[in-house]
């Protein structure tokens, strides 16, 4: 819960405050910033977690459920896609890749549309 509060809370600060300071105009540049963060910690920590043998205690739990998992959960997306790609599963990756893509964004457009009720049109 400690990890999952700061993660969030950390999340929030750092879109807004990216918004406020890039006031981007057709892009969400804090989203992407924080996603784009979250990735590179995401890699760092578990590249020392696996370097320095250190396992799966609270502390791994701590940092990549509870702060990460809830700062983005992008960063778990792609660390999952990169061990995928580190073991040679090259079918699974790119699976995990085009499937959470495509049908994430097929679902979150089907939730928007049965909420407002409009057809989907070319």
């Amino acid at each position: 819960m400690l990890g999952g509060s700061l993660g969030a809370l950390s999340r929030y600060l750092l879109g807004l405050g990216v918004h406020r300071w890039l006031r981007p105009e057709f892009l969400p540049i804090g989203t992407m910033i924080v996603n784009l963060i979250g990735c590179f910690l995401v890699g760092l920590l578990a590249a020392l977690f696996e370097l320095k043998n250190w396992g799966s205690g609270w502390p791994r739990i701590l940092l990549f459920v509870g702060f990460l998992g809830s700062f983005t959960t992008f960063s778990t997306y792609t660390i999952d896609t990169f061990l995928l790609l580190k073991s040679d599963q090259f079918m699974g990756a790119f699976l995990n890749m085009g499937l959470q893509v495509i049908l994430g964004l097929a679902l979150s457009m089907a939730g928007w549309y049965l909420i407002y009720g409009i057809k989907i049109s070319g």
